[in-house]
């Protein structure tokens, strides 16, 4: 299934191609690890591909990317001991454009590394002159590790847009690579790392991304965002850049060195405007690390674009810091358009939150959230995670406790969700240094999907494998009890949208899915590609 694309708007470019005289590029969005107890993973563009797209030179050229789940949501495929979802490895190899110089991979997360390895592997062995480079979450932070591939020559690192534009210079060129910053390479066998140290200091200079190399009717008629769609033609986007938190469970202090930049209101507004008018889009699902750091930043955003009259409906698709949410803030957030936000809890554990995850966090500020936005017009869900180290079967019934209290309060719904020890964050290296986990191909090799209902791993010594899925499912069930207790109309509304299709929040997008699966009308097709891995 292909969706629509527009043609390039530039007749110079289309020039160069047609007599092969521009650089020819693919970007590789991988197939995700899939489980058949997962709920849903998500079916959303990759906007760091579309980002690299815009940066090049349009006329000297040619790129393609390639969504491998976007293009086909619809098929499941075996691949050695996993479940893939999306294109087989032979159709993306099939896709690739033709004299590709350079294909570019991107590897979020690390449960996905080896499937991405995988395609860097058969890339080189059905065109070995190609260069492959890799970018993403995982191969910045594990950056030797991903060189130590023999089919990988490059990683940039971070932020991409610059680098990846001075590194396609410098192939054309035949040299200069070695000047580049945040850039990875192999010199005569030695693994090269340049750090990330130079980062956009005005985000506006960025062009928007290229939606119109994705299949965006894929992603409305898929209806699988990280949250949930409340109308047909949704999209993501991101306003801001980093996070100025250290929490010991992320890595996103790695990546971008606890610097946080916004662009400006306007500019986010402008490629809002332009998304409704290109694509018809109705609802923008936030994918920022922390949108509202700034609320300044969040009521000038808000105050233009209510002031656009857009009719345009929007959500916090990632936590946001419960400290923002002032009710000046969530008055203005409302006016313009949010349906939903999410905080991040993470724990109803003062001492986890202090000692575990160094998460500065006063639990209060969640419950002022909370009981504010159950007397306005918005929904909030609430996440929390448990099997984290150190931590204990009372620590999980804080948690818990606490979303009973978040139930009574009127907040829509919470997510229990299972630590995953990430590369390059400060637990991980603390269960290294403890001997608890070896980090390399095995290891992620056993990270399951995110989202699986059933299959979770304890890092916890106090808490172990078959009791975190038990807590998990205590959780839940307290909290959907609390919520039928004060608040029965919400859960019948729930009820009736699972019946009917809607999605209002997560949940409901979640129980359809089982829904339909139970019945033996999920819209997946199982197909034996790759089946001989």
């Amino acid at each position: 299934m292909t969706g629509s694309r527009s043609t390039n708007p530039n007749p110079d470019a289309d020039h160069l191609n047609k007599l092969g005289l521009a650089l020819k590029i693919t970007l590789i969005s991988p197939p995700q690890n899939f489980s058949k107890t997962q709920e849903t993973a998500g079916v959303v563009p990759p906007l760091g591909l579309a980002y690299l797209a815009a940066s090049l030179d349009p006329v000297h050229h040619e790129v393609k990317i390639i969504d491998a789940v976007g293009e086909n949501y619809r098929q499941i495929f075996p691949w050695q001991d996993h479940l893939m979802r999306g294109m087989s490895f032979e159709e993306i190899l099939a896709a690739i454009l033709p004299d590709s110089k350079i294909v570019g991979i991107s590897n979020l997360y690390t449960f996905a590394f080896l499937a991405a390895a995988e395609i860097a592997l058969r890339v080189k062995e059905r065109f070995p002159g190609t260069i492959i480079v890799f970018g993403g979450a995982h191969p910045t932070v594990m950056t030797r590790q991903t060189l130590s591939r023999s089919e990988v020559d490059f990683v940039v690192l971070s932020e991409g847009e610059r680098t990846f534009r001075e590194l396609v210079q410098a192939i054309e060129k035949g040299e200069g690579w070695e000047s580049i910053d945040g850039l990875g390479y192999k010199q005569d066998g030695e693994i090269i790392i340049h750090p990330k140290t130079k980062f956009v200091q005005n985000l506006d200079d960025i062009p928007f991304p290229r939606r119109d190399l994705l299949p965006m009717q894929n992603y409305f008629l898929a209806k699988e965002p990280h949250g949930s769609a409340n109308r047909t033609r949704w999209t993501t986007m991101i306003a801001t850049r980093g996070c100025p938190y250290g929490c010991t469970f992320c890595n996103t202090p790695q990546i971008w060195h606890r610097r946080w930049r916004a662009r400006s209101p306007k500019n986010v507004v402008d490629e809002i405007e332009l998304l409704k008018k290109t694509y018809g889009v109705e609802e923008i699902h936030f994918e920022d690390e922390s949108l509202t750091t700034s609320q300044e930043w969040v009521k000038d955003f808000c105050r233009e674009l209510r002031d656009r009259r857009l009719n345009i409906i929007w959500q916090t698709s990632n936590g946001v810091r419960a400290e923002s949410i002032t009710e000046e803030t969530l008055d203005l957030m409302i006016a313009s358009g949010c349906t939903q936000i999410t905080i991040a809890a993470e724990s109803g554990s003062p001492r986890i939150l202090k000692e575990v995850m160094q998460k500065r966090l006063d639990l209060t500020a969640v419950k002022k959230a909370a009981r504010l936005a159950g007397t306005k017009k918005i929904r909030l869900a609430c996440y929390f995670m448990l099997g984290l180290p150190n931590e204990k079967k009372r620590d999980v019934m804080q948690s818990i406790q606490l979303a009973v209290r978040l139930a009574f309060w009127g907040v829509d719904e919470v997510v229990f969700s299972i630590f995953s020890p990430l590369p390059g964050s400060k637990l991980l290296i603390r269960l290294e240094n403890e001997g608890k986990i070896r980090v390399g191909e095995e290891f992620f090799d056993d990270l399951t999907p995110h989202g699986d209902l059933l299959v979770s791993k304890s890092y916890s010594e106090f808490i172990s494998d078959r009791q975190v899925v038990f807590l998990k499912y205590l959780g839940y069930g307290s909290f959907y009890l609390t919520k039928l207790i004060f608040h029965p109309f919400k859960i019948l509304h729930s009820i009736r949208n699972v019946l009917k299709g809607t999605q209002e929040i997560k949940t409901e997008r979640a129980l359809r899915t089982w829904w339909l699966r139970l019945r033996g009308k999920e819209h997946f097709n199982y197909h034996d590609h790759d089946s001989d891995g």
